[in-house]
């Protein structure tokens, strides 16, 4: 079979010229199409990146008043736990009053006391004495009260029977786990010479 094209030349030549034509829109179109996307994509994220910053301003203000309200919560949590520890460290040291009282019912006439300190430390040797009291020490957020190891009692006693039965009453284990005499002589006073004692009491 033999086609023959009746179409004029130059109308061939004009059909193929805007067909290549077409042909090149289209791949420009495309071309462009292909490098525009990643600006406009870039565009994009930067404008929604605009807004969840404009979104996050306030969030970014409600969370920098939780961290202050954090701090002053946590400040006064740890101001709260200093008072408890000094509290329950007080409770747990012996109450002088109590003691005292104590003290004064197991003594007996023929005994009598003219001095009463306060022993610090382990031993007798590495006692060290002051007043009757507690001193407080602080370090870390936690409060240690270093209380008294014992009492050191200083008096007189008509005789060594009377300064021996007044041991064995505070040697009892209840108020005392021991007791130890550092001296014990007799001295002249007045019209009498009594037994002047020093004892060291640890519990």
């Amino acid at each position: 079979m033999i086609a023959v094209n009746v179409l004029p030349p130059d109308y061939v030549r004009a059909r193929k010229r805007s067909a290549r034509i077409q042909g090149w829109l289209i791949a420009s179109i495309l071309v462009a199409f292909a490098f525009s996307f990643p600006i406009g994509f870039d565009v994009y994220k930067t404008a929604r990146a605009a807004s969840l910053e404009e979104e996050l301003k306030p969030m970014r203000g409600r969370l920098a008043n939780t961290k202050n309200r954090l701090a002053q919560c946590i400040e006064t949590v740890t101001d709260l736990q200093q008072r408890l520890s000094r509290a329950d460290a007080l409770r747990s040291k012996r109450p002088w009053k109590s003691l005292l009282v104590t003290l004064t019912t197991k003594t007996p006439e023929e005994v009598w006391l003219t001095s009463l300190e306060s022993m610090e430390g382990a031993g007798k040797k590495g006692a060290r004495r002051s007043s009757v009291g507690n001193s407080v020490i602080e370090k870390s957020n936690t409060v240690e009260l270093a209380g008294p190891t014992g009492l050191r009692l200083t008096g007189y006693a008509l005789g060594h029977e009377h300064l021996y039965a007044f041991m064995g009453t505070l040697n009892d284990g209840v108020l005392f786990d021991r007791v130890d005499m550092v001296k014990a002589g007799r001295e002249k006073v007045a019209d009498g010479t009594p037994v002047r004692f020093v004892l060291e009491c640890t519990w």
